[in-house]
């Protein structure tokens, strides 16, 4: 008598069933990625379209103007920049957000919350006052506050962004008390969401 292989045990066959539970069909020729009602729900976001760029540096415009010294760059190919002066936007030394800052962002941030195909980049800032190791971290603690205070009045966390350049990108010389509180910014650039 020949001696008959061994069945298969349910457990053996559990990660064959497994992976072909896990496969996903690819559409029949003329299906559209949407109608699949079995698909549809897959994790792949469409491409966001391009903002209105026009549009949204004139709304920025008519909110800065009752803002002092907020600089509006022109239109690039990237998007717009902002510049925020921040010489007393932070306690010093810290990354606590003063009532003055807290404004100029309370005021931008419907603007930007209503936008939602624009990613908001956070940039810091410091002048060169210290070592360049502290100032390149307080740079990105302080972009780091701004996304949190943009997040609490909006803006989404997969739009924001933060970074920090500390001492490294002055817009003029450190040399005197006007420059380094030149220095001392956040920038805002927006750009389009991936």
């Amino acid at each position: 008598m020949k001696a008959r292989p061994p069945k298969p045990s349910c457990l053996a066959l559990l990660p064959l069933a497994l992976l072909a539970a896990c496969a996903t069909p690819g559409l029949a020729p003329g299906d559209e990625a949407g109608s699949d009602p079995v698909h549809k729900h897959a994790l792949v976001r469409p491409a966001t379209a391009a903002p209105d760029w026009q549009a949204l540096r004139t709304e920025l415009g008519t909110v800065a103007s009752t803002l002092p010294a907020i600089q509006i760059g022109p239109i690039d190919a990237a998007g717009i920049n902002l510049q925020i002066p921040v010489a007393d936007g932070f306690t010093s030394g810290s990354t606590e957000i003063r009532p003055s800052l807290a404004h100029v962002l309370d005021t931008l941030a419907p603007v930007l919350a209503e936008n939602l195909n624009v990613l908001v980049k956070v940039i810091g800032h410091t002048d060169s006052q210290g070592s360049e190791m502290v100032n390149l971290r307080l740079s990105i603690a302080r972009a780091e506050a701004v996304v949190e205070h943009l997040r609490q009045r909006g803006i989404g966390l997969e739009r924001l962004q933060a970074d920090g350049r500390g001492e490294a990108d002055p817009l003029t010389s450190n040399a005197t008390e006007e420059g380094r509180m030149r220095n001392r910014r956040v920038e805002l650039l927006l750009r389009q969401l991936p």
